[in-house]
């Protein structure tokens, strides 16, 4: 024992094939032998010994202890799990080592509802070790079972309050649960003891990012590249968050850097050229491309880009030749997008829906996506069905506020709203606000909006405020004309606008209801619970019929003052739709409207997934677009050409 505990395998082992032969006990030297033969990397002559030794004392837990331990390591786990198991009952640091091993031979074999059986019962009898708790949330985590997880790992974290481990643990479990901002509370809480924990920070910046804060983690971001300089990595995820928070010169700034410092760097090369494309650059993107090594080129990544220009420069069928000698392995969402743009270009119909298919199924997460669609559509049909006369009958209203109410710019989705927004923000008198959920803000205060009618006047004038300071962050103090709140679904929040707002004016943009289903199916979107049901034809045209169901019973029951733009006539005659708009807003006619696409420039990137049409001149093609696409639409075209009709289309 003395040699072998001393490292002295060859003599331990020598000493030990020699002990039985001089009268000691078989079981102690199978047992040795046993420990000699794994330390030495012979597993199989090893699990036999201590096999052997088990076999003779089946009640000896350190025997039963080591033969577990060599079962794992032999990849065995099964049976390492049942052996861990089966030792009659035994107490002390025996049954907790044994619980130990059990845990991890589960883990190894797949088991994890065993795994935290055991980790559990490690737990309750070790209820102040930090680690205990940490494993065991871990594994809840693991399993999806959040709540679990979340208690867990809050009493590992009470119990040791300054492990980075844990807190990213917690943190974990928080943002699987949902709660977000909890989840960046508890990492920012660490980050004040521990400010130089680079990785703790960039958990900090996804969960942020995940949470639609882009604004709130760039200087975090920014930190953790102080912190670690040398990390490229960082300097990457920088500029990723930069665009995500619509930083487009930043982002683009230190992609360039990130590319002059390393011109093989074929990843930030890429996604400078998306960003050059996304912001209309095009003669910067075709200079970076022809500034790139032949090295860095042949990335299967930069025939997509190369495509984007063809396109973009008018070339589709060169565009489409392009792509087929690339692969949409690399960047399947992007690739499948384009290749829908481009053959609907060329005539191809059947082919660019099959295309616009395959790029909704391509979403990170797709399959957890389209069921996060249907719960937000099953909670606005729940709205619908508590919402009657009485109820539009009970709903408060405060009086108009001092300050000028905002302009409400709604509408479905696809329906032209960017369009819109544009020739209004070339408007002197108007700052348009592009989809800032500044609603949010007051939703936040008066909390569900099946609960309006019981809300007291001053929770109303909290949430006025809250609305107001939101509002006051994204306008420049000295602006004392019209602020126009752009968000399409806010249509469904009317009610709340006629509450806090009452003479606010609603501008609603309206298309036919095919097109704008069919243009939000083949478009990508940036994902919430909303958008998501764009991911599928079916579940868009359902989102249209509960969407405009709320939106009509509002209409008919409120005294909203709403005027409607018909997008289609907006492309046809601008001036002649603009002119009685800019009379209901209050506005004196200016000539600037009509300079959309010089406002569009100067407006810098958009942020919409109207980014590469705003810019262009009118193009009446895309009204009656759907008729290109009617075998493809057969099974939602009844209810949305219902829908038409009652809007006043022929069809």
């Amino acid at each position: 024992m003395l040699a072998f505990q001393q490292g002295r395998l060859s003599e331990a082992r020598a000493l030990a094939e020699g002990f039985a032969d001089a009268g000691g006990p078989q079981h102690q030297a199978d047992h040795l032998l046993g420990l000699i033969h794994c330390r030495q990397g012979e597993l199989e002559p090893g699990v036999s010994c201590l096999r052997r030794a088990l076999s003779a004392q089946p009640d000896n837990p350190g025997y039963r202890l080591m033969l577990a331990r060599a079962l794992i390591d032999a990849g065995a786990a099964a049976e390492a799990q049942k052996i861990a198991q089966d030792l009659p009952s035994t107490h002390g640091s025996a049954a907790f080592a044994l619980l130990q091993v059990e845990a991890e031979a589960a883990a190894a074999c797949g088991d994890l509802t065993g795994e935290v059986s055991a980790l559990r019962q490690i737990a309750g009898a070790r209820p102040s070790d930090w680690r205990a708790w940490n494993d065991l949330g871990s594994a809840l985590a693991r399993a999806a079972d959040w709540p679990a997880a979340v208690t867990a790992l809050e009493r590992a974290w009470s119990l040791a309050p300054g492990e980075p481990l844990v807190c990213t643990n917690l943190a974990g479990a928080l943002r699987g649960a949902g709660q977000l901002h909890e989840s960046a509370r508890v990492l920012l809480e660490l980050l004040e003891r521990r400010p130089e924990h680079v990785d703790v920070r960039i958990a900090l910046c996804s969960v942020l990012a995940e949470a639609g804060e882009h604004e709130q983690a760039i200087p975090h971001l920014q930190l953790a590249r102080e912190h670690a300089p040398n990390r490229a990595e960082l300097a990457l995820a920088h500029a990723r968050g930069l665009v995500a928070a619509a930083s487009f010169a930043a982002g683009e700034a230190v992609f360039r850097e990130i590319v002059s410092k390393d011109p093989a760097d074929a990843t930030a090369a890429y996604e400078l050229g998306l960003l050059l494309e996304r912001t209309g650059k095009l003669s910067e993107l075709t200079s970076l491309l022809d500034s790139l090594e032949a090295e860095v080129l042949a990335d299967p990544r930069f025939r997509f880009l190369e495509a984007v220009l063809l396109h973009r420069n008018g070339d589709s069928a060169a565009a489409l030749a392009k792509m087929e000698t690339g692969s949409p392995h690399a960047d399947p969402l992007r690739w499948h997008r384009l290749r829908s743009k481009i053959a609907e270009a060329l005539g191809r119909s059947g082919e660019a829906f099959s295309a616009a298919v395959a790029m909704n199924q391509a979403t990170p997460d797709y399959a957890n996506w389209r069921p996060a669609g249907a719960k937000y559509r099953q909670r606005l049909r729940e709205l619908a069905a508590g919402i009657d006369e009485n109820w539009y009958a009970a709903l408060p209203q405060l009086r108009p506020s001092i300050r000028r109410a905002p302009a409400f710019l709604v509408g479905f989705p696809r329906s032209g709203t960017t369009l819109l927004d544009t020739f209004l923000m070339g408007h002197p008198r108007v700052h348009v606000l592009e989809e800032v959920h500044l609603l949010g803000a007051a939703e936040l205060v008066i909390g569900k909006l099946i609960d309006l009618p019981t809300c007291s006047e001053k929770l109303l004038e909290e949430a006025r405020d809250a609305y107001l300071a939101e509002l006051d962050r994204h306008v420049p103090a000295s602006f004392d004309g019209l602020v126009v709140d752009k968000l399409p679904l806010n249509m469904l929040g009317a009610p709340l606008i006629n509450a806090l707002f009452p003479n606010a004016r609603i501008i609603f943009s309206q298309r036919h209801p095919c097109d704008a289903v069919l243009s939000g199916v083949m478009q990508s979107f940036v994902l919430n619970d909303a958008m998501a049901c764009f991911l599928d034809l079916e579940d868009a045209a359902d989102l249209y019929d509960v969407a405009m169901s709320l939106w009509t019973g509002h209409r008919s029951c409120l005294p909203l003052r709403v005027h409607d733009i018909v997008y289609e006539e907006l492309v046809r005659d601008p001036q002649g739709t603009l002119h009685p708009l800019l009379q209901f807003l209050e506005l004196e006619w200016a000539d600037e409207v009509l300079r959309h696409q010089v406002t569009a420039a100067a407006r810098g990137t958009i942020a919409t997934a109207s980014y590469d049409q705003v810019t262009r001149p009118l193009d009446q093609r895309p009204s009656g677009r759907w008729r290109r696409y009617r075998d493809e639409m057969t099974l939602v075209l009844p209810g949305l050409l219902s829908w038409a009709r009652r809007l006043g289309y022929a069809d």
